[in-house]
């Protein structure tokens, strides 16, 4: 192949490269949401079965694992939010165990079954994992709102497609087989894509935490710093260094997502906190967010996760 037509190639990949990534990025989320009063905003939650309104080829139910990704996120937030079983479960006693005919129901039904203030509903319109050639991809579209069940309004909605991919553009051919390797594998290439969703989301989700600090004093974070960076890869050994400033007199901590919890904070000035984290060599996760906790005498706590990158740990280090 000549030296102009390898450019030919190349500018060809580049191009169909970005149309691929067209839709991924941020989550367009449209507040609806009227009260302003806090005492009219919804304090319990729960997120009702997802459904999935496309095929399902390889039978691996990605509007499951999607909910079961972001409850795992959503939970993080200053909600009173029931657990997906506890969901289920109030649910099936009342007789119902078809996610699309749940989302038919009337308000004061969810309302009256779940005993909670709102719900989340979710309806995957499209899910698809592909891998061949240099290239590998997956993705989720779906819909995503919050309904208030006392007064049926719509709180917030989004309508996102988002997306993994490897190829041309990937930095090295190393990089391009690690994660065609990782696509292989269905269940974790889903998760990972529900992963960014839901993180993308919860950026932009209306946290209570702000308007419960007028009836309820919570330990206040200024702000959380770590030194991860987007996309860097860590490997055992790495550590993990996280600062926190916020209210002083406090017991800090922070967690790595939800497979590492409690991870000690010290106070060393009044008000700023730090401690770190080291890979080991059994740990097996590929990413997760950092979320960063002051509690007080009284039990209660504050907190606030990490928004500009993830833990992502590099999954052929640790075999």
């Amino acid at each position: 192949m000549g030296r102009s037509r390898i450019f030919q190639f190349l500018a060809l990949c580049i191009a169909y490269s970005g149309i691929l990534l067209a839709g991924c990025g941020t989550v367009d989320l449209e507040i609806r949401q009227g009260h302003t009063s806090s005492n009219m905003q919804p304090q319990s939650v729960a997120i009702l079965p997802f459904t999935l309104e496309a095929p399902d080829p390889e039978k691996v139910s990605p509007h499951e694992l999607f909910r079961a990704c972001f409850y795992n996120y959503f939970s993080y937030l200053g909600y009173v939010d029931l657990p997906p079983k506890i969901v289920d479960q109030k649910l099936k006693q009342a007789g119902l165990t078809d996610s699309n005919k749940i989302l038919e129901l009337s308000r004061e039904e969810l309302r009256k079954i779940l005993g909670v203030d709102a719900v989340i509903r979710g309806r995957v319109l499209s899910a698809s994992n592909f891998t061949g050639g240099i290239h590998a991809e997956t993705s989720i579209e779906a819909k995503i709102d919050m309904l208030d069940l006392r007064t049926g309004d719509t709180l917030w909605e989004t309508k996102h497609k988002e997306m993994t991919y490897s190829g041309i553009l990937s930095p090295t051919i190393v990089d391009i087989i690690q994660d065609q390797m990782d696509n292989t594998n269905i269940h974790q290439a889903y998760f990972k894509v529900a992963e960014r969703f839901s993180v993308s989301m919860m950026k932009e989700i209306p946290d209570p935490s702000d308007s419960l600090r007028e009836n309820i004093r919570l330990p206040e974070i200024i702000y959380i710093e770590t030194n991860l960076k987007p996309n860097l890869k860590l490997k055992p050994h790495d550590r993990i260094y996280v600062n926190l400033k916020g209210d002083p007199g406090l017991t800090g901590y922070f967690d790595i997502g939800s497979w590492k919890s409690n991870i000690p904070l010290k106070e060393i000035v009044p008000g700023l906190y730090t401690g770190s984290y080291t890979i080991k060599t059994s740990d097996k996760v590929t990413s997760s967010l950092i979320i960063g906790s002051l509690k007080n005498k009284n039990g209660l706590t504050g907190k606030k996760f990490y928004k500009t990158s993830m833990a992502q740990f590099d999954p052929s280090s640790t075999n």
